[in-house]
């Protein structure tokens, strides 16, 4: 049966099926290593054992489901209002229209990236925010509010381990620094090194919720980090730290990748991810398909029954119509070829030429 309901595959099905194939694959990486994304799991999980007592007929197990899907919804709402907030503002439209914070100065970069350095081989922690399109103010607690050129001497002083603020972050927006002491929220992933600190956690927690690009120093082992979405990285110089910077904070001319290198890389980048979003919603698809209420023409052959004593069929008698059929999807596909027949009795007609109007219980459908 499976094998009939892909057969009825339309192009409509195909780009439903591709559409959330790639909603499923993003909402897949926003929250990779989140609870959130366990929750998401669990409720495919869910999913898949309501559409499959629900194709089967289990009326108690629906009923259940049914009454259970009210709640979830309710506690979802309440639980991941953070990361529902999150991917509504990702998907707005109204994001591309927001005023982008400017780095007029390719030397800010540099800057940065010389003096996390500095406080790298001389063991002093740090983490330094820099937001980009995304406002993250509304993330941060206890801030101290700051308007500043960022120099190494001052980035310094702050995290000296005897100034007030060097536990938080300093705040980093278009060419001036912002605030400083402030503190992030702390990711909830569970899958992180277990080197990774508060400074660390933090950082990721901020760049779960924004475009930041966050620099981290650990006083610990005298290493310097960075943090853009969910990639984590270890820098070795400050050369190479310096480049990413001016690439991430839009300082240098960026060139497009040609369109072989971005359909290479569209279909073999994150390949099993991307496969299983789609292996998932196709099979979903063919789960909720086999339920669905389709309607399909058929031609279905006529049978005459009852033909009058001494009276035989003109030649041009209808053998053969065109029936429309409603009904579940599963039902109307495995019917076999030629099963669906119509038969009309034709006692009691006398000689000439005769309309019948056929009527559903003429109709014979073998369900």
């Amino acid at each position: 049966m499976i094998l009939e309901i892909w057969e009825t595959l339309s192009w409509k099905d195909a780009v439903d099926i591709l559409f959330l194939s790639l909603v499923s694959y993003q909402l897949f990486v926003w929250f990779k290593g989140t609870k959130a994304l366990r929750v998401l799991i669990g409720l495919v999980v869910l999913g898949g054992i309501y559409s499959l007592a629900r194709f089967w007929g289990l009326f108690m197990t629906t009923w259940v489901f049914q009454i259970l899907w009210q709640v979830l919804v309710i506690l979802l709402l309440v639980l991941f209002q953070g990361e529902i907030r999150q991917v509504l503002e990702r998907v707005s439209p109204l994001g591309y229209l927001r005023a982008k914070r400017s780095f007029s100065e390719v030397s800010v970069a540099e800057v940065l990236a010389g003096t996390v350095f500095d406080l790298a081989e001389e063991r002093t922690g740090a983490i330094i925010v820099i937001s980009r399109e995304d406002n993250p103010t509304e993330f941060l607690t206890s801030g101290q509010p700051l308007q500043a050129v960022p120099t190494t001497a001052l980035i310094k002083s702050i995290f000296n381990h005897n100034a007030p603020a060097h536990d938080g972050a300093v705040i980093l927006s278009g060419d001036r620094l912002e605030q400083m002491g402030a503190f992030l929220p702390l990711t909830e992933r569970d899958d992180l090194p277990d080197q990774y600190g508060t400074r660390h956690r933090a950082a990721i927690g901020l760049c779960e919720r924004t475009d930041a690009v966050c620099l981290i120093v650990s006083e610990e082992r005298g290493e310097v980090s960075s943090v853009v979405g969910s990639d984590i990285r270890v820098w070795k110089s400050g050369d190479q730290l310096a480049s990413r910077l001016k690439d991430w904070l839009g300082l240098t001319p960026r060139t497009g990748p040609s369109f072989k290198a971005f359909v290479k890389g569209f279909f073999t980048r994150n390949w099993s991810a991307k496969v299983g979003s789609l292996l998932l919603v196709a099979a979903a698809w063919l789960v909720l398909a086999g339920g669905q209420d389709v309607k399909t023409t058929m031609k279905a052959p006529v049978e005459y029954l009852n033909v009058p004593v001494g009276l035989v069929l003109a030649e041009g008698t209808v053998r053969r119509i065109d029936l429309e059929l409603s009904g579940r999807r599963h039902q109307i596909v495995t019917l076999p070829p030629g099963a669906v027949r119509a038969r009309i009795d034709l006692s009691g007609l006398k000689a000439g030429s005769h309309r019948v109007r056929l009527k559903t219980k003429d109709v014979d459908i073998p369900l």
